[in-house]
């Protein structure tokens, strides 16, 4: 049996949600200081690593990625909900299952694609800094488009569950 935390969240995924939020913050951290290292290099000894340009914008890459993750988490994703304020609660709750269901079946629509991007590029693609291949660093997309699909769907499935019985 799992134990749960305060908010009522299993403890496994409130680890990893406490895991997606560290894997941010450094990603983050990391972003600023090479930034900030590769700003002061230039401008007080001349001098810079030629890494560390495609380094941070791969760091921006998967810092956004991961963050849409986690605002996919916390429910503050951009969401259309103009039609939703017309409704009343319930019809409010079934149109949220249904913009839940789609999104998800668009996210996972978007993760087979991204699967087969990675492969090919895994097949075809060279190194991107550091030797580093190049289908490593985009190996983001099919894990976050993949881990929204299955956010998406519990919500949905949630929401129906809920609404069912009510």
């Amino acid at each position: 049996m799992t134990e749960t935390v305060e908010d009522g969240r299993s403890a496994p995924s409130s680890t990893l949600h406490r895991i997606e939020d560290g894997i941010v913050f450094l990603l983050v951290a990391a972003l600023v200081v090479l930034s900030c290292a590769q700003i002061l290099l230039r401008n007080w000894f001349d001098i810079s690593f030629l890494w560390v340009d495609p380094a941070t914008r791969h760091l921006v890459l998967w810092a956004s990625f991961l963050g849409a993750l986690v605002a996919s988490r916390e429910a503050q994703h951009i969401r259309i909900d103009a039609v939703l304020r017309l409704l009343k609660p319930r019809g409010q709750r079934i149109a949220t299952v249904f913009g839940d269901a789609v999104a998800a079946s668009v996210c996972a629509l978007l993760a087979y694609i991204a699967v087969r991007f990675v492969a090919d590029e895994r097949q075809y693609g060279g190194n991107v800094f550091l030797d580093i291949p190049q289908w490593w660093l985009q190996t983001v997309f099919p894990l976050v488009f993949c881990g929204m699909a299955m956010r998406f769907l519990l919500s949905a499935y949630h929401l129906a569950k809920d609404e069912i019985d009510a």
